[in-house]
């Protein structure tokens, strides 16, 4: 992706406007004023539009709406993560004993096939990522954080280049 510059941005301005005196001249019509001769609304209304059309060439919609594709070296580490985030809580449970609250094993039971459930997904999603894949490994994020009782021994090897960018995540 590369990042929308303030020159690109006033050049491509700059170039609808001399075309616009070109075709203006040609046609025998009075031209446009020249980009330093706008008015301050309506030179700000193109701005928008050349910044609004590098925008989305840079390929920052894209990157800002569909979650990065994790790599088999993330999902990898997001499966020996989740694994050792459980077999904590395991441990700490049966070092409780019967002194925690009622419906603790059923949900991390639960939370365990869920899990389990969207590795298979994003394990087996190979070149083709759909949006059960993205589902499944958002539901990971979300799971990875949720169920680290320690984050200060995460390496966060699990989170994908880019993941932070993604607007759809708030947790990362």
């Amino acid at each position: 992706m590369r990042p929308v510059q303030r020159d690109d941005v006033r050049q491509l301005a700059k170039t609808w406007i001399d075309r616009a005196r070109a075709d203006a001249l040609r046609s025998g019509e009075e031209p446009p004023p020249a980009v330093d001769g706008m008015p301050d609304e309506q030179r700000t209304h193109l701005f928008r539009e050349a910044h609004y059309w590098h925008t989305l060439a840079s390929g920052m919609f894209l990157e800002q709406s569909a979650p990065p594709r994790p790599t088999e070296a993330n999902v990898r580490a997001m499966r020996a993560h989740l694994r050792a985030c459980c077999e904590q809580l395991r441990s700490m449970m049966a070092a409780r004993g019967e002194l925690l609250p009622e419906g603790t094993r059923e949900q991390l039971a639960a939370i365990e096939l869920r899990v389990a459930g969207s590795l298979d997904l994003a394990e087996k999603a190979g070149p083709v990522w759909a949006r059960d894949a993205d589902a499944a490994w958002h539901e990971l994020m979300l799971w990875a954080r949720l169920l680290d009782y320690d984050p200060s021994h995460s390496t966060d090897a699990w989170v994908p280049e880019g993941w932070n960018d993604f607007a759809g995540l708030y947790l990362a």
